[in-house]
């Protein structure tokens, strides 16, 4: 936590090649209704293999990053094209955690923050309540990094330098040291290949899985991570740091009831 807070005061048996993923999207996003007439846009990510973490070489990376390993994501999922946001998190809620908060904006497009990884189940809680069809969830961390990846093998889906950055994500270089000191509107910086906006900066975004501090085993077809921990991946970065750490295996983790003004997350969405 010392950035974030530096600038606030189944293993798989079989032998499957490794695919070519198409960086376009044929599928046709959703749009569903979570109450009252506030919707979510889901993106549909295709199945596809690809290399998830970063080579142990790679200079200025974390150890939990390692070993870069091949992942077989078999199944297609709908993913938000945006982080959640406010006006989302209190018609699904009915509460706004980040009244009277530093470092927040309120604003039904600015994303949902002080949210923790356990406040979140509550919300999914409600929502498959409310379909007969579809489960919402977190997207799993290997499913988080394949949709930012876009079927890209570098550092940023852009590329492996950091001077684009500023043209996908809000990060410390165009947040805190110009003068923003919080998050911004969802959706004002372009989108990956996959047409997900923010997936890198804005806000850090809570995933599924318990942190381990190296990833094990290769070959992995759907990982969900390890099955018990003490603390949850946050993935993406936050308009709060440095470039370094916004990029798409960077990852960081703490115990599931932290709040922050640089914390959300983004929703995936499956048929039952």
């Amino acid at each position: 936590m010392r950035e974030f807070f530096a600038y606030m005061s189944i293993s798989l048996a079989l032998v499957v090649p490794r695919q070519a993923i198409s960086t376009t999207i044929t599928t046709e996003p959703i749009v569903v209704e979570l109450r009252d007439g506030v919707m979510m846009e889901f993106v549909w990510i295709p199945p596809g293999t690809f290399l998830m973490g970063s080579p142990a070489n790679t200079q200025g990376i974390s150890k939990d990053e390692t070993p870069q390993h091949e992942v077989i994501i078999s199944k297609g999922f709908y993913i938000g094209r945006y982080e959640i946001t406010q006006q989302q998190w209190v018609a699904t809620m009915g509460t706004a955690p980040w009244t009277g908060k530093k470092h927040v904006q309120r604003h039904r497009n600015h994303p949902a923050v002080y949210i923790s990884w356990t406040a979140i189940q509550e919300m999914l809680h409600r929502l498959n309540d409310t379909t007969s069809d579809a489960i919402y969830r977190l997207p799993t961390e290997a499913e988080w990094e394949y949709a930012c990846r876009a079927g890209t093998d570098s550092k940023r889906f852009f590329g492996n330098g950091q001077s684009h950055l500023d043209n996908y994500a809000w990060f410390i270089d165009n947040g805190p040291r110009a003068g923003l000191k919080y998050a911004q509107p969802v959706g004002e910086k372009l989108p990956n290949p996959w047409g997900l906006y923010d997936i890198y900066g804005n806000v850090w975004e809570w995933v599924h899985d318990w942190h381990s501090p190296t990833y094990s085993g290769v070959g992995l077809v759907d990982p969900t991570g390890p099955t018990s921990g003490s603390a949850r991946v946050m993935r993406g970065g936050g308009f709060v740091n440095h470039a370094r750490n916004v990029r798409s295996a960077k990852r960081y983790s703490y115990e599931p009831s932290l709040r922050f003004s640089a914390l959300g997350a983004r929703l995936v969405r499956t048929r039952k």
